[in-house]
């Protein structure tokens, strides 16, 4: 043994191998506390090499916003942590979620591109999911514009929409006022009218790939285990080569639904014809396409509308527009067949306004009650607890905080959905408190952030309300609805939240006459 080696293993004592791991502890320790210097309180001596402060979370509570509990109960509404190799700050105050949605929207407006999220996004090429770039806002005035062109023709958004209404009003009249369970009911009601809206007039869950679709989106929405699997992991990037499955199981449900989608867009790209009238969604997307190619642009900008931006732009209106607007009808009727005065409330309302004929949009200012009702299952129920996460873009500050970029930024809206300071008794359900004293529907309360809000708002926002309002007037118009089981049923999921199967009975109403 050379002399050098010699003097190093004889220095390899026991008493220096702990001397020198207390100090690299201790350099760790010094790092942790200078980066993250000025930032929100939170648990730094927690902070381990590598692992940042994984222990430091809840890892089996059933929801996301619940792993970070605790944390919030030691350092308050706003904090910070180390997870993995990510600097994570939550906000949960209503000041602190303002400032990053609001005020300081577009500081915070970036997506952090992790493993998970840029493989389900095709190389986050997605308008929910994808990081603020050129590339990004290129994109989403094209799905936005798509989005409002298909919008601005009411009558025939109307339409579309009434006639699944229709179809879910006929299937409970089947039911007979017997016990059943509505969620089968309203999913496939909600995802008719959003495969309307995509493909085409007569596209619906009656096509063997739309009826596959809806099912791996609505079991991934369900898969809530893997979802948190993949979120804890998606923090370290050495997490894609453990030997977990949730990434491979994550990911194969992915894979088949862009293979369903990728087939109706060339299927339709074959048939497209730019000359005719734009009917759908995918049609606006075509024909956006269509006019980027005959004007003058770079072949760069050209390549922002490729066949993987179409295919999950359609997956977006899909995972939000279908799932968000089901589970949110499914929180109307469980809390109204909790607080029956409301029912009859809104049935009184609809019999003076809309008497027996179809409800119309037209009806929204004079049925405030249906659209507060809306609101305030929206509030309570809180679908997106924690919205999507956000990350700095530059760096900034947050309710006098340092954050760092690239800093990665969750709003819990949930908690200020559910603050006392912000609303009277938030746990109680009261549509009334959306309602004015002259009876009119208050649309800027604040402090309410189901959409999100600033520069990352829900493209489909408008979509929704129009959905929502028009079942939920068909709903009401049609049948008084009936408590089966003594409890509101239990809140279940990861991302998306959903109660729990329930079952109601539907009472058919007799209308009033002469409207």
């Amino acid at each position: 043994m050379s002399p050098v080696f010699a003097s190093i293993h004889d220095s390899l004592s026991l008493g220096n191998v702990f001397l020198l791991s207390l100090l690299l502890f201790l350099l760790h320790y010094l790092m942790v506390l200078y980066e993250f210097r000025s930032m929100p309180p939170g648990p730094r001596l927690s902070s381990v090499p590598v692992l940042g402060n994984i222990f430091s979370l809840e890892v089996n509570a059933e929801k996301l916003t619940d792993a970070f509990r605790s944390l919030r109960e030691n350092y308050g509404g706003i904090f910070s942590l180390k997870l993995g190799s990510y600097k994570v700050v939550m906000a949960a105050t209503s000041e602190a979620v303002k400032e990053m949605l609001v005020t300081k929207s577009g500081d915070f407006a970036g997506r952090p591109q992790t493993f998970a999220f840029y493989n389900i996004t095709l190389g986050g090429k997605d308008i929910i999911l994808g990081n603020c770039s050129p590339a990004w806002r290129f994109h989403r005035k094209i799905f936005t514009t798509a989005l409002r062109q298909y919008l601005s023709n009411t009558p025939l958004t109307e339409s579309r929409v009434n006639t699944q209404a229709k179809k879910m009003v006929n299937f409970m009249r089947q039911q007979d006022g017997k016990p059943f369970d509505p969620a089968e009911c309203l999913m496939r009601t909600v995802a008719d009218v959003i495969c309307g809206i995509i493909f085409k007039e007569g596209c619906d869950t009656m096509n063997q790939d739309l009826e596959r679709l809806l099912k791996l989106n609505a079991n991934f929405i369900a898969n809530a285990g893997d979802i948190q699997e993949a979120t804890i992991l998606d923090f370290f990037p050495w997490g894609r080569y453990l030997p977990v499955k949730s990434y491979d199981r994550i990911f194969k449900v992915f894979d088949e639904i862009h293979s369903i989608i990728r087939k109706f867009v060339r299927e339709r790209k074959d048939t497209f014809d730019p000359t005719e009238k734009v009917g759908d969604f995918l049609a606006s997307l075509l024909s956006a396409q269509h006019d980027l190619q005959c004007e003058s642009y770079e072949e760069e900008s050209r390549a922002l509308l490729s066949e993987d931006h179409f295919v999950v732009a359609i997956e977006d209106m899909f995972l939000a527009g279908y799932e968000t607007t089901s589970t949110t009808l499914r929180f109307v009727i469980s809390f109204l067949v909790r607080f029956p005065d409301y029912q009859k409330d809104i049935q009184r309302q609809l019999d003076e306004v809309v008497g027996s004929r179809e409800p119309s949009l037209d009806d929204r200012p004079n049925l405030p009650l249906i659209q507060a009702t809306i609101l305030e299952a929206l509030r309570v129920g809180n679908v997106l607890p924690l919205a999507v996460s956000h990350v700095a873009l530059t760096d900034t500050t947050l309710c006098g905080y340092r954050v760092p970029k690239d800093t990665i930024v969750f709003a819990n809206t949930e908690s200020v959905h559910l603050d006392p300071s912000c609303w009277e008794d938030p746990d109680v359900f009261n549509p009334y408190r959306h309602i004015d004293v002259d009876g009119k529907l208050i649309t800027n309360q604040g402090n309410f952030y189901p959409f999100g809000a600033g520069r990352r708002v829900c493209a489909g926002e408008s979509l929704a309300k129009v959905e929502l309002f028009l079942f939920v007037s068909w709903l009401l118009q049609s049948f008084t609805f009936i408590q089966v089981e003594e409890n509101l049923p239990k809140l279940k999921g990861a991302f998306v939240q959903f109660p729990d199967r329930y079952k109601i009975r539907a009472i058919k109403r007799t209308l009033p006459t002469g409207n």
